[in-house]
Order: C-alpha cells, then sequence, then structure tokens
C-alpha cells in the first residue's frame, strides 16, 4: 500500500491514507506531503474520488463502509497496481516465497544499468529508504501477491514463479485450487512476454504443461535454460551458471542460504532476457546486501548476533534456519512469532519439525493479525509438539517482551538470535541487544 500511495504521489495525485500505527513508513510517507491519520474514520475520504484498499482490510472497515454508502468507487489495491501495469512493460513476481528479495535483486539490476524502472515492492531493500520508485522508463517491477487471488488483477508482461505451496488456506480450498490460480496467472502474459519459471519447484513444474506462453526455467536441475552448479573455492561458496548450457561465469552473492540462490538465478534470467550482459548482472547482484526484515543483522553485543527474519511459513522457518547453519553460528536460539491463527492451525507440524533444528526456541504468542482467534489453535501446541519430537530446550512466553529475558539466560558469545515471524516480534531486537550490552 506504501510503495503504491508513493507512487501515485509522485504522479500527481492527491493522496490520503490510514493507518493505526504510526512507524517508519508512515513518516516516510508523511515526509513526502502525504497526509496519513491514524484511525480509520472516513473524515479524510469526505472529498475522495476513489477508495483504494489492502485485501487484508475487510467490509466492516468504516471507511469501506463510508465508500459504500456514498457512492465512492473502491478498489483492491492489487486492481489499481493492475491498471499501472497498462502503460508499462510489467515484470511481476509470483510466488510463496521469495516475491520481495527476487523483485529486489531485479530492481537493483535495472537501476544499475539505468533502465530507470517503476518498482513497487513488499519489503524494503537495505541498500536503499523505500519499497517503491517512479521511474521515467517503461518498465515495472511489482510483487503479484496470491493471497485473495490478487495477483489476478495485474497485468504482466513478464511473470516470474519462484515456488508454489500451500499457503493462505483460507483463501484457497487446498494445494490443486493454488495451483490452478498460478496458472491463470501464468495465462496473463502476452505473446511477447514470458514466464520464468523454477523448474525445481515440483508444483511450479506441474503446472508448465499447463501453459501456451513461453517458458524460461531456472533452477539447479539438468536441463534448466539459466542453471546453477555449486562449486567450492577454498572456504567460499559460490555458483558456476550456464544458460542453455554455454558457461556464462560464476555467481557469488553477499546474501547467504540456498533460497538467495534461486531468488538471484531468477533475477538472473529476467535480466538477461532483457538483454542485460551477464556481467553486468552478476555485478549487481554479487553487490546485493538484501531486504529489511530478511536475514537482516540488526545488532551485535558480546559476541551474540541479533538478527530479524520475516519468515512465517514452515519453509521460510526452515530456510532462515539453514542460512543461519551456513554461517556457522555455535547455536541458533530461535524467537518464533507465529503469524494468523489459521496458518498455525494448517502448519503446525511442520512449524515444529522447522525448528527442530534450533538449539533453543522460544515461541510468543499468535500474532493475529487481520483474523479472530480459533478455538482449539495456540502457540503452546507448537511448543507442545517441539517436545513431543524430542527438543529439550524450547519454552511458551505468553508475552512476548518476556522472552527478551529467555534470550538473556541462554545466549553466549558465538551464537545467533534469530526472531521470526511477520508481526512485530522484531520489536524485540534493541531491547535484546541492549540487554546483552548490559549482561
Amino acid at each position: 500500500m506504501s510503495a503504491l500511495a508513493e507512487i501515485l504521489h509522485a504522479h500527481g495525485f492527491d493522496v490520503t491514507g490510514s493507518d493505526h500505527l504510526k512507524s517508519s513508513v508512515t513518516r516516510r510517507l508523511e515526509s513526502l506531503g502525504i497526509r496519513v491519520q491514524y484511525d480509520h474514520t472516513p473524515s479524510l475520504m469526505k472529498d475522495a474520488d476513489m477508495l483504494v484498499y489492502s485485501s487484508a482490510v475487510k467490509e466492516h472497515n468504516p471507511e469501506r463502509e463510508y465508500a459504500l454508502k456514498t457512492g465512492i468507487p473502491a478498489h483492491k489495491r492489487s486492481r489499481i497496481a493492475g491498471e499501472l501495469m497498462q502503460c508499462r512493460f510489467s515484470i511481476c513476481v509470483a510466488g510463496t516465497h521469495g516475491k520481495t528479495t527476487t523483485s529486489s535483486m531485479i530492481g537493483k539490476i535495472l537501476v544499475d544499468v539505468q533502465r530507470d524502472p517503476t518498482l513497487i515492492i513488499g519489503g524494503f531493500p537495505l541498500q536503499g529508504d523505500s519499497n517503491a520508485r517512479t521511474g521515467a522508463g517503461p518498465l515495472l517491477v511489482a510483487e503479484a501477491d496470491e493471497y485473495d487471488c490478487s495477483f489476478l488483477d495485474m497485468i504482466p508482461a513478464m511473470a516470474v514463479i519462484t515456488n508454489i505451496e500451500a499457503e493462505h488456506l483460507e483463501c484457497y480450498a487446498g494445494l490443486e485450487e493454488i495451483k490452478d490460480a498460478f496458472t491463470l496467472f501464468a495465462g496473463k502474459v502476452p505473446f511477447y512476454g514470458a514466464v520464468i519459471a523454477c523448474v525445481d519447484d515440483p508444483n511450479v513444474k506441474d503446472i508448465l504443461s499447463r501453459l501456451d506462453r513461453t517458458v524460461i526455467t531456472y533452477g539447479f536441475e539438468e536441463g534448466a535454460d539459466y542453471r546453477a552448479i555449486k562449486k567450492t573455492e577454498g572456504h567460499e561458496k559460490i555458483h558456476a551458471i550456464e544458460c542453455r548450457g554455454e558457461h556464462l561465469g560464476t555467481l557469488q552473492l553477499s546474501v547467504p542460504g540456498e533460497h538467495n540462490v534461486y531468488n538471484a538465478l531468477a533475477a538472473l534470467a529476467v535480466a538477461m532476457e532483457m538483454d542485460i550482459s551477464f556481467s553486468d548482472a552478476q555485478k549487481s547482484l554479487g553487490d546485493f546486501t538484501g531486504v529489511k526484515r530478511r536475514f537482516e543483522t540488526v545488532g551485535k553485543e558480546r559476541g551474540v548476533t541479533v538478527i530479524d527474519d520475516y519468515a512465517h511459513h514452515p519453509r521460510e522457518v526452515r530456510a532462515t534456519i539453514e542460512a543461519a547453519k551456513e554461517k556457522g553460528f555455535n547455536n541458533i536460539i530461535a524467537v518464533f512469532q507465529p503469524h494468523l491463527y489459521t496458518r498455525t492451525r494448517d502448519f503446525m507440524g511442520e512449524f515444529a519439525d522447522a525448528l527442530l533444528e534450533c538449539s533453543v526456541v522460544i515461541v510468543t504468542e499468535i500474532y493475529k493479525a487481520r483474523e479472530e482467534p480459533i478455538a482449539g489453535v495456540s502457540a503452546e501446541k507448537i511448543v507442545e509438539t517441539l517436545c513431543s519430537r524430542g527438543h529439550s530446550d524450547v519454552v511458551f512466553v505468553p508475552v512476548k517482551e518476556a522472552a527478551v529475558q529467555e534470550v538473556i539466560k541462554k545466549a553466549r558469545d558465538g551464537d545467533v538470535v534469530i526472531l521470526m515471524g511477520a508481526g512485530n516480534i522484531n520489536a524485540l531486537a534493541p531491547d535484546i541487544i541492549k540487554e546483552l550490552s548490559h549482561a
């Protein structure tokens, strides 16, 4: 929403907005001259020509109710983003995981080679202060979110599909319906565009035969159009890159984890299919330092590294832990805040399996976001499941602030503390760093 607001404002529209909390995001919007209110009364809507809302904002929201009552047109964010794409060559990045990082990598390459793109990204790159960019060039890069089928409102000239997993089961009947939605999304690509797909992902691979569009694949599998081959030179992990069997060179990333190799391969495929040289893309990707809240190092005290990560799906939790193991920390201390009651219900066992790899697990109360509690679903059940599967150092803290003292009791020189979740668990980072400095 903030990225869309910033871009519309840059195009000369009078934009106002509402949120329930002040943040660095709202402060930036206000600094640009966008009026923001911190409640959802319809006071800023009195003279509005249109209401744009997030899929997370439900019908009973006072502003949506006012729009309905007064006849103000109201549209989902994804529809307005899609309409912006009608006059651009749009690169839309979809997938259950990796959208923000992949979009940021593509955006960085295009900026670095002076293509002057417009960017609408869900997260904030560490190398910039905004998740939006208004460019004068014809290219637009945007995340395409499958939640509530929002990505079907978009108009991709090039569609990236990073992976497909069961997710947002409050919106979909199951995995097959999710795959059907991704098939429809890919089918929106015109004859002059292409679908860039991860062939290593079994669910992505499964839908490729349904597509009657140009498909360009990437992955580690033999036969992928853009392929990475693992290599080790000394203590450095690098990857040899091939394009349709031709060796291009090597890729060495500053961001850890195999999942980021996949993200970089997708970005590389997009760049090279747009006639950007391998050497330019290679340099840009090598310089990429990451996205806020994606394995972001927020501080280090007394030899303990504190990392913030947005992981809120079992696959993301596992990828974050694998990245930490790659870094060689002594012990991994996870502070996990489950996100949404439905997601906790649907992936209880998978979360426990992923967290088993950590030396210490501290689980906080569920961040409910747009949902209300569901009977029988609780964060304590994750702790019970971990204990039943043999984990000996796991605890539930009903008040997330109590997690700080649990961390201080456990953390030692050479350890890493990872704050994981899509809610507000990252707010604990300053307190943990402060307490560590006094320990």
